[in-house]
């Protein structure tokens, strides 16, 4: 049984309750309100929950609708005088809310995106109401990041198993999966997580199995079941997320370092190089022909030949030299 709560608890819950209920036609659950206020730790129970609903709903102050179709009832607000009616967000603050929604979803923990799904149901209904020639609407069309890949569809992630994935690595909790690899056999298994990676539309799990030393990279889209356990997650005292992904680099990298000797005519390719070069150890020069060499160390990776193919005719390219390089393992340094 939960502990009871004196009043002026109860009147700070029930605007956490409200503020949690949108004012739109989308209708939300108790298990909704229930799983955000527990990410935000406000601690009622269940029954208490759907007392308070039930007292709200019943004065017919609050301008709730509810919907009792089915078993289990879902809630929504219509506009009424109150000012617990709304968030008080500025135009700048709803634009930063949708921005953060629509780019950062993969990036933030299923359970505190929930905690903050009022917040964006709050920009989004406040950005309608100032319609499209708002200065605030019209900025999302003025803004936009693009990739040098060619653009694909994202592959299919279930709500529930990106929820339970990021539960799991946000509360360091062991998950037990059901996965199917690229050639159809499906594994039953429990893994601990490590880190979550999006590489273009595509989202692993960096993870290590249960008996297992060595750690892998799955693919979301190819999870068939997820589930936290309570057994704490056994992460590797060695285990450095950039370092994993340098040595594998997602599918495009056996995970060999080159030297890379390039030799082009474009000034344009050169300009470019200059500004934004491949990293601190290249070295960009024109010779005496005219032409421009450049050298670095650089990983080896279908990314760079890729590189190569696609710039080859526009940059003028004469030459693509690898000389394979010896890099210093940790066994070395010891």
């Amino acid at each position: 049984m939960g502990r009871k709560h004196d009043k002026k608890e109860e009147a700070s819950i029930i605007l956490e309750i409200l503020s949690r209920i949108p004012l739109s036609k989308r209708f939300v659950s108790v298990d909704d309100i229930l799983n955000s206020l527990a990410s935000a730790e406000i601690d009622v129970s269940r029954r208490s929950l759907q007392r308070y609903l039930k007292q709200m709903y019943d004065c017919g102050k609050y301008g709730l609708v509810r919907d009792d179709r089915g078993n289990a009832y879902g809630y929504r607000r219509e506009r009424t005088d109150s000012i617990t009616d709304s968030i008080h967000l500025k135009p700048n603050e709803c634009l930063l809310l949708r921005i953060a929604q629509e780019h950062m979803k993969y990036q933030i923990p299923g359970t505190v995106l929930k905690s903050l799904g009022f917040l964006f149901d709050a920009a989004s209904e406040m950005l309608k109401e100032k319609g499209s020639n708002a200065k605030e609407n019209q900025w999302l069309n003025k803004v936009c990041v693009i990739s040098s890949s060619i653009p694909q569809m994202p592959s299919k992630v279930l709500p529930r198993i990106f929820d339970a994935v990021s539960e799991a690595l946000y509360s360091e909790k062991k998950l037990r999966i059901e996965y199917t690899n690229m050639n159809g056999k499906t594994t039953s298994a429990v893994v601990s997580p490590l880190a979550l990676v999006q590489q273009d539309v595509r989202l692993y799990l960096i993870c290590q199995f249960d008996h297992f030393d060595n750690v892998v990279h799955l693919a979301l889209h190819r999870f068939k079941k997820a589930e936290v356990t309570s057994f704490d997650a056994h992460r590797p005292e060695d285990f450095d997320l950039q370092s994993y992904i340098h040595d594998r680099h997602f599918n495009y990298s056996n995970g060999e370092w080159v030297h890379w000797i390039l030799e082009f005519k474009s000034d344009v390719t050169a300009k470019n190089l200059e500004e934004t070069p491949f990293n601190t150890s290249q070295k960009l020069t024109r010779k005496e022909d005219g032409t421009w060499h450049l050298e670095v160390d650089i990983q080896d990776s279908r990314m760079l030949d890729g590189w190569v193919a696609m710039w080859k005719n526009d940059a003028q390219i004469t030459l693509s030299q690898k000389e394979y390089l010896e890099r210093e393992t940790d066994e070395d340094r010891e």
